[in-house]
């Protein structure tokens, strides 16, 4: 006798439920909600972050990249053109999984600050010895998701990523 054991395959064939609305924060109509539960598996937050801590660094997350002036006057010019929202402006370039560009662009933005944001108040946590070293790996992370967040917001723009200046 193995000790194995399997389940009979699901049958279910209705949707997965909506996420509970206490798992999403609500964007403001335009741009896209975010689902909690989304960011902490995609940024791999550890169980130590609280929802709470989550939602308010998402909170302020999606409130610096809808200010930002460049994002505010985009979103002007959309909002003139017709659209009500982020998911009517048509794809500049490709689809995926049934999201435009500018919808993965912004959710990939707004995971990366909050992972930076969440990266930095660790860093800002007393470190004893032993946390030295994951200290300088977090600060290489925290610089690597920042890097992201201008990679999108400039995708999102379409301005090129580089930015050059002369010494």
């Amino acid at each position: 006798m193995s000790g194995f054991t399997f389940n009979p395959p699901n049958t279910d064939t209705a949707p997965p439920a909506p996420a509970p609305a206490a798992d999403v924060v609500n964007a403001g109509g335009w741009w896209p909600s975010i689902n909690i539960t989304g960011v902490r598996q995609a940024v791999d937050l550890n169980t130590k972050v609280t929802p709470e801590r989550i939602r308010d660094a998402v909170r302020q997350a999606i409130v610096d990249l809808a200010s930002e002036p460049a994002m505010a006057k985009w979103q002007a010019d959309q909002v003139a053109a017709g659209h009500a929202k982020l998911e009517d402006v048509p794809a500049r370039g490709i689809s995926v999984d049934g999201q435009t560009d500018y919808a993965l662009r912004w959710t990939r933005a707004v995971y990366s600050l909050v992972a930076a944001d969440l990266g930095e108040r660790l860093l800002g946590q007393g470190l004893t010895g032993t946390g030295a070293d994951r200290a300088e790996a977090l600060g290489a992370e925290v610089g690597l998701h920042q890097r992201n967040v201008a990679h999108a917001v400039r995708d999102f723009l379409g301005r090129p990523r580089i930015r050059a200046r002369m010494i």
